[in-house]
């Protein structure tokens, strides 16, 4: 499965991440806006601001007449200032200012004196009799102040709870994907291979988990394999030794009477040496048979000893060997074989066996009334042959298990070469193609 870059974690982490600045952000907006409602309701109403100014004002007056302060008592002004942390006095004469101090909101930087500043906003002035006369004294209130703040970190707080409450929620699914992952590992190293790997979407892990899952799937085939393999095994030994048993007992009493000289004319020994024969025969068609599943169905590789010979020359040795034990049996045999030398490289035995296996099928379900064609060329770079025959359509016609074929091809592949089996209801062919030495002429 390739991972497409939008789906994979790395994506999928900025992906989480802008989508919580997102959400948080907002969060932070509404919880801003909340909060500046619930101020500007319950905080800066005109009841709200008019009695706060008015307790200024009392407190203001008690303090001055309390300790007699002149106007000029600066420091004394500037401690009740100090413990009225959001006022801002401004004490007249008339219409001059001769005592300004307290909190100034940074909002109203843009101000240049404090009296433009309040012209343009709401305050409370009275009449205050100092002990060197009477100044008009206003106070504005700046206590609103301390509200936007916690309402500012209240609004920090929840965009930062909202961006690590979302980002540890992806992080907690990822972490329990992993952990149902590596449970479900846990089980398949324990044996239990029927316990299915969980996978879904198309990230890495989900990856990962596929792969795990197609190794269990691969790991249960195999076990299946080798298991119907052990069986097929057992089988075929324990049907083995009773085949050769069989033949090879009748064999030994066979032999046995030949050595005691226990026949009594030349035409009973003619049928014991015949039937020693017959047995002998029996024995090394089993063998063969044998040698054939193991070739089959054993190590993939076959060690051969690959030598470079003319396959010309061969191929008129081995084919005219059963091509003479096919006349005599009663087959119609036609050859077409190759006019010049053509150099391969092969192993010469395993070359045999595979003709031995070619033409022992022909003999077993090929048709004497039909034409039996052996064809050899050189075509190029490869050498093609193809024995082709028409099927038997008897009732004697044994089962084939396949098993000679089977072998031809692993044979032929193991020499780099491919075969090929073109069949139908009435005519079989079967095509071996082997790579060779650029041709020559003789």
């Amino acid at each position: 499965m390739k991972i497409n870059a939008r789906t994979s974690l790395r994506y999928k982490q900025i992906y989480v991440l802008a989508i919580g600045l997102m959400i948080s952000f907002g969060m932070y907006l509404i919880t801003q806006s909340l909060g500046k409602y619930l101020i500007s309701l319950n905080h800066l109403n005109t009841e709200s601001s008019s009695n706060r100014l008015e307790t200024y004002q009392d407190s203001i007056e008690n303090y001055i007449k309390k300790n007699k302060l002149s106007v000029k008592d600066v420091r004394a002004l500037s401690k009740w200032i100090k413990s009225h942390k959001y006022t801002y006095v401004t004490i007249y004469s008339g219409d001059e200012i001769i005592y300004e101090s307290g909190f100034w909101n940074e909002s109203y930087y843009s101000y240049e004196t404090a009296e433009i500043f309040l012209e343009e906003t709401q305050q409370l002035t009275r009449d205050i009799a100092f002990s060197d006369g009477t100044y008009s004294v206003s106070i504005i209130d700046f206590s609103e102040v301390k509200w936007y703040n916690l309402v500012f970190y209240v609004s920090l707080g929840v965009f930062l709870l909202f961006l690590f409450g979302i980002v540890i929620y992806y992080n907690h699914r990822i972490i329990a994907r992993i952990m149902l992952l590596s449970k479900e590992v846990s089980l398949i190293e324990q044996g239990n291979l029927e316990q299915p790997i969980y996978h879904k979407g198309s990230d890495e892990i989900a990856q990962l988990a596929m792969n795990a899952d197609n190794m269990r799937n691969s790991i249960i085939t195999r076990y299946k394999s080798e298991k119907e393999a052990w069986e097929a095994n057992s089988e075929l030994i324990t049907s083995m030794s009773h085949d050769i048993r069989t033949p090879l007992t009748a064999l030994i009493g066979y032999l046995e009477i030949l050595e005691t000289k226990g026949y009594h004319s030349e035409d009973q020994l003619y049928k014991y040496i015949k039937s020693c024969k017959d047995k002998s025969l029996q024995l090394k068609e089993l063998s063969d048979k044998l040698f054939q599943y193991f070739l089959v169905f054993g190590k993939e590789t076959i060690l051969m000893k690959k030598e470079t010979f003319d396959a010309r020359i061969l191929l008129e040795q081995l084919i005219s060997e059963h091509v003479f034990d096919l006349s005599n049996q009663g087959f119609d045999v036609r050859t077409g074989l190759l006019e010049q030398s053509c150099m391969m490289t092969a192993d010469i035995q395993y070359f045999k066996r595979l003709f031995d296996n070619l033409f022992s099928n022909v003999r077993k379900y090929a048709n004497t009334s039909g034409p039996v064609l052996v064809n050899a060329s050189c075509s190029g770079n490869r050498l093609i042959i193809s024995i082709s025959n028409d099927n038997r359509q008897d009732d004697k016609l044994a089962e084939s298990t396949g098993i000679g074929l089977k072998t031809c091809r692993k044979i032929t592949e193991q020499m780099n070469g491919t075969f090929k089996i073109r069949k139908n209801r009435t005519r079989f062919e079967a095509r071996a193609i082997f790579p060779v030495a650029t041709p020559g002429k003789e």
